[in-house]
Order: C-alpha cells, then sequence, then structure tokens
C-alpha cells in the first residue's frame, strides 16, 4: 500500500468497553470522515489504491461438536483484521470480512488435534450449533505464561454476532495516512467520540523507539495505575510488556553507563597528579633515551663536522 510512496502511515488502536458503545454504525460513519477528511487535505493514491485499511474484533465463547462439545474461545473479526494480525498459520489460508466467507474459520492446533487429531484438516467442517463451519486455516497455538493454549477460532463478527447479540467491538484498529506527527492520531481522536473512561486511543507506530521507552520509563509508575475499563486483547498485553522490558533494559544500560563515567571521573580525580608524573617522567626518559641513540650521536658529529667546516672557511 504504501510501496514507492511518499506518504507515510501511522497505525492507531482504540480499546473499548462493552459500554462504550461503539457498533458498525460507528465504523460507517468513521470511514465517511476518513474520505472526506482524505479529499480535504487532498491526500490521494496515485495508484488507484486504497489510502486507508481498518480492522474491527471482539471477543466471544462456543461450544464446538455436539458429540465432544469442547469450548472454545472466539476472536470475531472484521474488516482487514489480518492485515493488522499476521496470525501464524499451520496450513491453509486466511479468509477476508466477505458475505461469501461468511462460513470459513480458523481454528488453532489445539482445537483441531482436540476435533480431528491431525492440522492437514482444510476444507472439513466444525459444527457450532449444529451448524457447519469450513476450516479455512490451522493457526499456531498462542500460549501464555506458563498455561497451556486453549481451543480458539477466528471467524467474522457479523456471523456470530448472529449467535450471540452481547458481542461487543473491544478493538478498531486503522492505519491512516501521516504526513505529519500526529495527523494521524488527531484524526481518530476527533472522530471517536466515546467516554473517555469507557476507550483508550493508542498510537503504534515508532511506539518501540528511543524517544518513546524513553517517556514509558519515566511514566512507569502512572502506566500502572488504570483510569479506564477497558480490558485489553492479547496482542496489546504482548506489546505493553515488549514496551516494559524495553524500558527496564534502558533503565540497566543507564545506571551502568552513569556508573562507568562515574568511575572514570574518580580514577581521573584521584590519579591525576600520578598520571601526570607519570607523563613527566616519561617524557624525560623518552628524550634522554633519545640523546643517548646511535642516530642522535650521529646527528650530533654531522652537525659538529658542518660547524668545523664553517669556521675552516
Amino acid at each position: 500500500m504504501n510501496n514507492n510512496s511518499e506518504i507515510n502511515y501511522a497505525q492507531i488502536s482504540c480499546f473499548m468497553t462493552s459500554d462504550a458503545g461503539f457498533t458498525a454504525d460507528n465504523i460507517l460513519s468513521l470511514n465517511r470522515s476518513y474520505d472526506d477528511r482524505m479529499l480535504s487535505e487532498s491526500i490521494s493514491s496515485q495508484t488507484g489504491a486504497r489510502l486507508w485499511i481498518h480492522a474491527y474484533s471482539g471477543k466471544g465463547n462456543v461450544s464446538v461438536d455436539a458429540d465432544t462439545n469442547i469450548p472454545a474461545q472466539v476472536t470475531t473479526i472484521g474488516g482487514d483484521f489480518f492485515y493488522f494480525h499476521n496470525i501464524p498459520l499451520l496450513s491453509g489460508n486466511y479468509f477476508t470480512d466477505d458475505p461469501l466467507n461468511s462460513d470459513h474459520v480458523i481454528i488453532n492446533e489445539s482445537l483441531a488435534w482436540q476435533l480431528f487429531g491431525s492440522n492437514d484438516i482444510i476444507g472439513k467442517d466444525i459444527f457450532i450449533n449444529d451448524v457447519p463451519y469450513n476450516i479455512a486455516g490451522v493457526s499456531k497455538d498462542i500460549h501464555g505464561e506458563n498455561q497451556a493454549a486453549n481451543p480458539h477460532i477466528y471467524m467474522q463478527y457479523d456471523v456470530y454476532q448472529k449467535m450471540d447479540n452481547s458481542v461487543f467491538i473491544s478493538c478498531y484498529e486503522v492505519l491512516l495516512p501521516n504526513p505529519i506527527s500526529d495527523f494521524a492520531l488527531n484524526i481518530v481522536k476527533e472522530y471517536v467520540r466515546l467516554n473517555q473512561m469507557e476507550h483508550e486511543i493508542i498510537q503504534n507506530t515508532e511506539r518501540f523507539n528511543l524517544i518513546n521507552t524513553f517517556k514509558v520509563l519515566s511514566n512507569l509508575k502512572e502506566r500502572n495505575i488504570k483510569t479506564s475499563k477497558v480490558l485489553y486483547p492479547e496482542w496489546e498485553n504482548t506489546a505493553r510488556i515488549t514496551e516494559y522490558k524495553l524500558a527496564r533494559l534502558l533503565s540497566i544500560r543507564i545506571i551502568i553507563s552513569v556508573m562507568m563515567f562515574t568511575v572514570l571521573i574518580v580514577m581521573i580525580i584521584v590519579y591525576r597528579t600520578n598520571i601526570s608524573d607519570f607523563f613527566e617522567k616519561t617524557v624525560k626518559v623518552i628524550k634522554t633515551k633519545a640523546k643517548n641513540t646511535k642516530i642522535a650521536k650521529a646527528i650530533e658529529e654531522r652537525r659538529r663536522k658542518e660547524y668545523e667546516k664553517k669556521e675552516y672557511h
């Protein structure tokens, strides 16, 4: 999308609670707002490619296969979810958010083995509420820390909503042109009009650079105090853990650098007299040795002869 383009992009994530009331109508409104804004800012694509993409997702639970009744977690997805989240696949392919793919799902390795005893199951069906869903791909398990992987399914948001109307959009993501700093972020903040306690907007672009790591390090206490009711999805929790680890490593590097600099200053202060004496003695020794070398004596002899010739003439 951004290949051979002079337009910079920024990825923005918005995390919401069920009380935020963020729905498909909000997404349609955002779509129109983005298009109008790009037009007003004279931002266009030279190749006719899309100027921006977005995705949204939620969480749910189902029981798979009436015979075995296996409980599985569901990530309900919409838009270009798999552009934002490159879920590792063991086999098969991603599916697009399209009515033609409404019966397509991706299941994880754990569920595949419980149902079929294999990962080579592309094209087979799983049954949820006696309705068949075609397996488009098998993803690698996502393990929590010291935890076994749970059965997991990726399916279209609209399809799951028909089974459970209590599902809500908990994550909205968009990739927008960002010609100047925070341009995209400010657009999303302007158009996503939700209660401050019910949502949180984060810019992911350059999230792990040195400047942002310094900011994280300076706000570690504040980051541990949540002011919103938002529950982060696993990918945001992973990103925040990475930020924390980078901040800790940066603090260790700073401490080590300060210690090394302090030791160097102390050594210079304590040993500056000795260092000065050492250099003076060294210079004297070098001069003395230089005078006593054969070359020095030869030079002195040549100068003496030249002087005698001048005196003779």
